[in-house]
């Protein structure tokens, strides 16, 4: 699968679903939104897709060292154990903050369901001991996240610039309590994940660019201009395409720090009594646009 189709489809999945959680989140609050009913089955993919962008992202950090070790280790054998120490070190701290940033995930995930649970339960004690529960390992996985240092100072600079969020009259009973106590550090965990994203994104564009250069060299230069014939011609063609495609794929990247925001921001708008029907179909209207490009690209 090429690169360019599995980003432009998270880039789908993560618009889709974000749309699901707000109108999930709008049912439990009391507002009437009849869209919601196109979309609302799209609501547990949202952790789904962004779990497996970081996984991606893991994969990429690795596999983009990988090649630098490869490159290395023809230019300098004598360095070549030192040099695989530290690059392999690299790669297990940007794994290590993936890791924390998957359980991030998966936890938002739960706590909004959490959320809805809460405005719908006949039994809301129950289910306050619950969000309690799912808070606590938030709060342990967000503190950290911010204090591993290849995101701390982008964190901290993010968390600076929290708003006072005034919460709608719509809101009522044991959600209402619930988001009173929380509703600026849930807002401050959703800037948590935009923030980590988005370094992950340059990351993983940096990784893009390192791998294509390097496999170009090595798959295809090298092979190209080697004094033997090129064993499969075929496959050299279908490496060249890949490889050479793979940057294509670093806009549509953008899209998932660009999602985290505006679930960030949905979020707000939500709780304040301001996320309107038509921002909603603004927004279904942009999936259905991805959809079409997403098949294009896979029947091709």
């Amino acid at each position: 699968m090429l690169i360019k189709e599995i980003t432009i489809k998270f880039k789908f999945v993560i618009k889709a679903s974000i749309i699901s959680l707000i109108g999930a989140s709008l049912v439990a609050c009391g507002a009437s939104l009849r869209e919601y009913k196109k979309f609302a089955n799209a609501g547990q993919e949202y952790a789904d897709a962004l779990d497996s962008l970081l996984v991606t992202s893991g994969n990429y950090v690795v596999d983009a060292n990988s090649e630098k070790l490869l490159r290395n280790r023809l230019e300098d054998t004598v360095k070549a154990g030192e040099m695989y120490i530290d690059i392999t070190k690299q790669d297990k701290d940007w794994l290590m903050i993936i890791g924390r940033m998957r359980q991030h995930t998966d936890l938002l995930q739960r706590y909004f369901i959490a959320l809805e649970n809460l405005a719908t339960s006949d039994s809301p004690t129950q289910v306050q001991e619950v969000t309690e529960d799912i808070f606590t390992q938030l709060n342990n996985v967000s503190t950290d996240i911010q204090g591993n240092p290849l995101v701390s100072d982008k964190i901290g600079s993010a968390l600076s610039e929290i708003p006072k969020i005034i919460l709608s009259n719509k809101i009522k009973g044991a959600l209402r309590k619930e988001l009173e106590q929380r509703k600026e550090t849930i807002y401050r965990e959703l800037a948590i994940q935009e923030s980590v994203l988005e370094l992950l994104t340059i990351e993983l564009q940096s990784n893009l660019k390192t791998i294509q250069k390097n496999q170009e060299e090595r798959l295809l230069f090298r092979p190209y201009t080697a004094a033997d014939p090129i064993s499969d011609p075929d496959e050299w063609i279908e490496k060249r395409q890949k490889i050479l495609t793979m940057t294509l794929s670093i806009e549509a990247l953008n899209d998932a720090s660009e999602s985290a925001k505006d679930f960030k921001e949905a979020f707000q708008l939500l709780l304040e009594d301001k996320f309107t029907i038509a921002r909603a179909n603004e927004l279904l209207s942009e999936i259905n646009s991805l959809v079409n490009v997403a098949e294009e690209i896979k029947n091709n």
